[in-house]
């Protein structure tokens, strides 16, 4: 009985070590770069076109080494193992006046890391989130997939979600500039927020 005991006790410490999020980094690599050339429309008209940023940064989210005197040193690959749900919201702030700026992902876009888990080798129904992947938001989305960005720091939207780490997340973004958007040349910035859920 005491026994039995013991490996409760033991299995419930390892679902509480396991309930806590772990420190990760975000990394962004890349930025945002629209160029529009030339005006395509009459004076006072709207663009009928959307145009694509030239760069599409790419977002990665690793859980970051730990120490700890009962398991010495453990590996992001190590942490990874832990898989949780990340949710990723993005915001800008001093778009140009009028300019509508959107973004998106594709479904499975990335690597997962490590790109091979024991997560992966389990039976479905023990996979606590399902598989290891990525899906985009779709609600709000227009035609193409893309999720109008708010320019306003207290708001931010959902463009995707993840189980697991993940990196090199390509995001491309589009704007729609309008006749009250300012001509030459303006920067804003875009704002990743990252949230993660345990299985609880």
């Amino acid at each position: 009985m005491k026994q039995y005991l013991n490996y409760i006790l033991f299995i419930i410490g390892i679902q509480f070590v396991t309930a806590q999020v772990q420190d990760g980094t975000l990394t962004i690599n890349g930025t945002v770069d629209f160029s529009q050339v030339t005006a395509t429309m009459e004076a006072g008209l709207n663009d009928t076109e959307s145009f694509n940023s030239a760069v599409q940064p790419e977002l990665s989210f690793i859980l970051n080494p730990t120490t700890s005197p009962l398991f010495g040193v453990t590996s992001s690959e190590q942490n990874c193992e832990t898989v949780y749900l990340y949710k990723v919201f993005i915001h800008t702030t001093g778009a140009p006046t009028g300019a509508i700026v959107k973004a998106k992902t594709f479904d499975n876009s990335g690597q997962r890391f490590p790109l091979v888990s024991v997560y992966d080798t389990l039976l479905p129904v023990a996979q606590y989130f399902g598989p290891r992947d990525l899906t985009a938001e779709t609600n709000g989305a227009d035609a193409d997939g893309f999720i109008t960005i708010p320019n306003d720091a207290t708001q931010a939207i959902k463009v995707f979600e993840f189980k697991g780490c993940r990196q090199d997340i390509p995001i491309e973004f589009k704007v729609s500039p309008d006749v009250f958007t300012p001509s030459g040349t303006s920067s804003f910035n875009v704002v990743y927020t990252i949230t993660a859920e345990p299985f609880s």
